[in-house]
């Protein structure tokens, strides 16, 4: 009796070492684990930990807030606050793109932030520098530090991040 028990439980246990096959650190396609796919999305969201849920439109999202930029530059002047934007490392540069367009790069403790507060933090650059009002269709782009990546764009009706 003992020995047809230890005779079966070695056939069931060569059986499951025969058809899983040796361990290999790779993925696998659908049946067979995680797509390629999802190797990307999780590099992606190592350099961007805190991407918004797209689910909701952003520009209207934050509309019943009662906000304005006043509310902070009334307080300490523009660039002092943007001097302290760059200090906590929340923006890191400003440069010129394509066809000049101007570029916000921004620093790992942007995605710290709520999406209300980058909202806060892109509208007050804005309004310091009036890159909006220099015509109906001027914009300006986000761009992540270490990916060198778009991750938004500024227009005249908000932030909207990609």
């Amino acid at each position: 009796m003992i020995n047809r028990i230890f005779v079966l439980f070695l056939a069931v246990l060569t059986i499951n070492l025969v058809i899983s096959g040796p361990v290999k650190a790779e993925t696998k396609g659908f049946f067979g684990g995680w797509s390629a796919k999802h190797d990307q999305y999780r590099m992606a969201k190592k350099y961007n930990p805190y991407l918004e849920n797209a689910r909701h439109l952003q520009i209207p999202q934050w509309g019943h807030e009662d906000w304005y930029v006043e509310d902070w530059t009334s307080q300490t002047d523009g660039m002092t606050l943007i001097e302290g934007f760059y200090a906590a490392d929340i923006l890191r540069d400003q440069k010129a793109g394509h066809a000049d367009l101007p570029i916000l790069v921004v620093g790992p403790n942007f995605y710290r932030l709520s999406g209300f507060d980058k909202r806060r933090v892109a509208t007050t650059v804005d309004t310091v520098y009036g890159m909006t009002e220099r015509s109906e269709n001027s914009s300006f782009m986000l761009e992540d530090w270490h990916t060198c990546l778009p991750i938004g764009t500024f227009d005249k009706h908000g932030l909207r991040l990609h």
